[in-house]
């Protein structure tokens, strides 16, 4: 068994992993709507070691959203953590792996729900931002110095709206869920969704919406000739209210569009992929 761990920027999601990817303890630490900082996140992963140590845990794996290299998180654009090691902050002896959070989460949907079937896949997480993890003939890429996939960061409109990060007009300042409440004015994903079918400005929003997603995405599939895309993140669950349109507008896009079936889902693991794929980083980053 393994510890995973998910780092995201509303909560810290904990769990104990089996062998079979079957959560059997679980954990969550949330700081929606207050001042998250490293100290109060590394308390709740500490207490959350301690109070499982009666199992025989053979590593912990942790996602977060950021750059990393090894152990160390270079870099995070939506948290207050960055520029350290996590070794230096857990309290443990075992085996840590570190990983970005969507490439986690690709780990368990390639593992649990689509079986090793592909061998270049990727899954798109869109939620607060925009990550990706890829899977590359067949093994988990991470480049370099380990920031692949990070498509949130690519840019679709030059002079367009401030990011984070510095630059302008990235993909997930117009595709992201907060990209979508900020162009509707509205709050819930879920409300959106259904006033779309009820509100012809809400509608034509979400059609501008679904165009952004499409670019990227479209993007994303000439540059590595992706045989599966899976969505994941919170926009994953209203899959059958905007998949069909958006792979209709991808197949336009693409370079491959006269041999190339737009195979697009949605995640099935939820909220779960996160820990799941961080308990089998051992496997994957081991390779």
């Amino acid at each position: 068994m393994n510890i995973g761990i998910d780092i995201g920027g509303n909560h810290v999601g904990m769990g104990i992993v089996n062998e079979n990817g079957k959560i059997i303890v679980s954990d969550v630490f949330n700081y929606e709507n207050r001042d998250a900082n490293a100290t109060d996140i590394f308390h709740a992963i500490n207490h959350f070691i301690a109070e499982n140590r009666d199992y025989s845990i053979e590593s912990i794996g942790i996602g977060i959203p950021g750059i990393i290299t090894g152990t160390r998180i270079n870099y995070t654009c939506n948290l207050p953590i960055g520029n350290f090691d996590m070794k230096d902050y857990l309290d443990t002896e075992l085996p840590i792996y570190l990983s970005n959070d969507a490439r986690c989460a690709t780990i368990a949907e390639y593992r649990l729900t689509d079986n090793h079937k592909y061998s270049n896949y990727a899954l798109v997480t869109i939620g607060t931002g925009i990550g990706s993890g890829l899977i590359i003939n067949g093994k988990l890429f991470s480049g370099t110095s380990g920031s692949a996939g990070e498509i949130g960061h690519t840019v679709i409109d030059k002079d367009g709206v401030p990011c984070k990060c510095g630059r302008r007009g990235c993909f997930e300042q117009y595709a992201s869920t907060t990209a979508l409440k900020r162009m509707t004015g509205l709050d819930s994903v879920k409300e959106i969704f259904y006033l779309s079918e009820k509100n012809d400005v809400i509608k034509r929003v979400l059609e501008t919406y679904i165009e952004n997603l499409s670019e990227g995405l479209a993007n994303f599939i000439n540059a590595f000739d992706i045989e599966k895309i899976s969505i994941g993140g919170g926009l994953s669950r209203f899959g059958d209210r905007f998949i069909p349109e958006l792979k209709e507008k991808i197949s336009n896009k693409i370079c491959n569009k006269y041999t190339s079936d737009i195979n697009i889902g949605a995640a099935t693991l939820r909220n779960e992929a996160g820990i799941i794929g961080a308990s089998f980083l051992k496997e994957y980053l081991n390779v």
